[in-house]
């Protein structure tokens, strides 16, 4: 039975050491995976809008639920990150338009779909297709990745729904 007792406590004591040895993992990378998300969120904002020297996060009305933040471009126009579920798992676009109702920019962020079928909403000839489209222009699926591009489409719809709200 004192054997019982020790195996029991000993094992408890090496539950316990392990989880403040990854609570405090934790409290030191938290911040830091924070910042690299952020940097990131900062590098797709300047691929869109390669001129604009400052970004401002501002508040918006989403009836679809898929948009997460709205960044304003000063003079320059919107950003519109969006996440949508996809085939496999969420995509997570970012979506510019310039001050004359264009999409300027489209760059996916999160993307863990099926490579070579879901995949293809992150290349460039996906991009291509949407980018210098005025928002009125009814978008095209991918053959082969119909879930996942409609998906990105239905997110680009949501967008503009949404950039459309703000002027």
């Amino acid at each position: 039975m004192k054997k019982i007792i020790s195996l029991t406590l000993f094992l408890a004591l090496c539950s316990a050491l392990a989880g403040a040895v990854l609570a405090g993992v934790n409290s030191i990378t938290a911040p830091i995976i924070e910042e690299q998300k952020i940097a990131a969120v900062k590098a797709s904002l300047q691929k869109i809008f390669p001129t604009a020297d400052e970004f401002k996060e501002i508040t918006f009305e989403d009836e679809s639920g898929f948009v997460k933040n709205v960044y304003e471009a000063t003079g320059e126009g919107y950003a519109i990150k969006v996440s949508i579920q996809g085939y496999k798992d969420i995509i997570t676009i970012l979506v510019g338009f310039d001050l004359h109702d264009k999409i300027v920019g489209f760059e996916v962020t999160a993307l863990n779909d099926t490579p070579g079928i879901g995949t293809k909403v992150g290349e460039p000839e996906f991009a291509n297709s949407i980018i210098g489209k005025p928002i009125t222009t009814k978008l095209d699926t991918i053959s082969g990745a119909t879930i996942s591009s409609s998906a990105a489409i239905r997110g680009i719809d949501a967008a503009i729904a949404v950039y459309q709200s703000l002027n």
